[in-house]
């Protein structure tokens, strides 16, 4: 092997963010998936059939979420461009979402687990912006 061959072998800085950033897509992904078991277990306890509905809803919806994260993640670590933008809009707004209507009212604390959602989600979005800059 010539030393050429070798060094375009070798991921780029950008290649190694994007693969950074979809393992940060993915984590963010597993991360919530207890959050969708804890709402249809706790659903399970609601006598009220609406609320229980509601809440089941809620979860089915928040799953969509973390199968899309986990999925496009692949893409993602390709540094794509539509899967770049794809997972900062959704899963960016479920983030903002949890914030806006959890977060700042002062229904879920940060912690002692609050924070890892939003962490994971600024992770990804760091590196898959630094990938996509650096493409």
């Amino acid at each position: 092997m010539t030393e050429n061959t070798i060094a375009r072998s070798r991921p780029t800085v950008a290649a190694i963010a994007a693969r950074i950033g979809a393992a940060a897509y993915i984590l963010w992904g597993l991360w919530h998936f207890r959050v969708v078991s804890a709402m249809f277990a706790g659903a399970g306890a609601i006598e009220d059939p609406a609320l229980q509905a509601r809440i089941q809803q809620g979860a089915f919806h928040i799953l969509f979420f973390v199968l899309f994260a986990i999925i496009v993640a692949w893409w993602t670590a390709q540094n794509n461009r539509i899967a770049y933008w794809a997972q900062l809009l959704t899963i960016g707004w479920t983030e903002v979402g949890l914030f806006l209507i959890f977060m700042l009212p002062g229904l879920f604390p940060w912690l002692p687990t609050g924070w890892i959602g939003p962490a994971l989600w600024a992770m990804a979005v760091t590196a898959t912006t630094f990938a996509r800059l650096g493409a």
